[in-house]
């Protein structure tokens, strides 16, 4: 039915990905807008009957130290760097793979940073 060549499909692919993205957030942007527009007509509807609106219920995020995002991305970066190291050296020779030993690092580096700023909070 169509031809598709690589040629055309190297040019369909990223029109259909901008396309699509753009799609996307405007939907997003008009949903979101509707519904506070609806809590607005609702607020507006409870002012003119005299009735008290109920409060909203307040969510509490839950505190976490700073120590703890360091970690995870400290975790995150190791383990990305381990298996970078791996893949290449089993792919192109240990030379090439000293280049995962980049994220390694800084993932350990991260790391050790949470871990002294663990220490340096009061209890």
């Amino acid at each position: 039915m169509f031809n598709v060549g690589p040629q055309m499909l190297a040019i369909l692919i990223p029109i259909t990905v901008v396309i699509g993205t753009v799609a996307i957030i405007i939907t997003s942007i008009i949903l979101g807008m509707r519904a506070k527009e609806l809590k607005h007509k609702e607020i507006i509807l409870a002012m003119e009957k005299g009735i008290e609106l109920p409060k909203e219920p307040v969510i509490k995020k839950e505190y976490r130290p700073r120590y703890f995002t360091i970690r995870m991305w400290g975790l995150i970066f190791a383990f990305i760097g381990i298996a970078v190291v791996i893949g290449i050296w089993g792919a192109a020779g240990i030379m090439n793979g000293v280049w995962g030993l980049v994220p390694t690092f800084l993932g350990l580096a991260l790391l050790l940073a949470a871990h002294l700023e663990k220490k340096e909070l009061p209890e």
